[in-house]
């Protein structure tokens, strides 16, 4: 069996990290698979799903590292064009996964104690991104 689900999320942009867990979790007990797999993909270019702990110093840390390695204010390629001037946020998300797969056993993901699925969406602007969240299996 396998079935999909979309998720709209409503994202600050600039670094926004949304804990996704519970909305994964819920429509993993919707499917009713028992053992399997779920994956979760993130449908845009300028952001990234990871599995990691949601806590701020973590974060922080993430945040800086990435400010560090792909800055806001480099001159980037990307920007001639005029159109839009997130190119620190393509060349993050470069280096970050767009999606996450879970195994699934006895109905539940098998995530550790303090693994999170979490959304980085480093947009300059505040708007709706969505996921796709696919279950498959028996």
């Amino acid at each position: 069996m396998i079935q999909s689900h979309q998720i709209i999320l409503h994202s600050e942009g600039r670094f926004d990290v949304i804990n996704i867990t519970h909305h994964v979790a819920d429509f993993v007990t919707s499917c009713g698979v028992q053992n399997g797999q779920v994956t979760v993909f993130f449908q845009h270019t300028t952001g990234a799903v990871i599995i990691g702990e949601h806590e701020t110093g973590i974060v922080a840390d993430l945040q800086n590292m990435f400010g560090r390695l792909a800055p806001l204010d480099y001159p980037y390629k990307h920007h001639i064009r005029g159109v839009d001037f997130n190119g620190h946020a393509h060349v993050r998300t470069a280096l970050m996964p767009v999606s996450v797969t879970i195994p699934l056993i006895d109905g539940k993901m098998a995530l550790g104690k303090y693994q999170d699925i979490l959304v980085i969406d480093d947009q300059v602007d505040a708007e709706p991104r969505s996921l796709v969240i696919q279950v498959s299996g028996e």
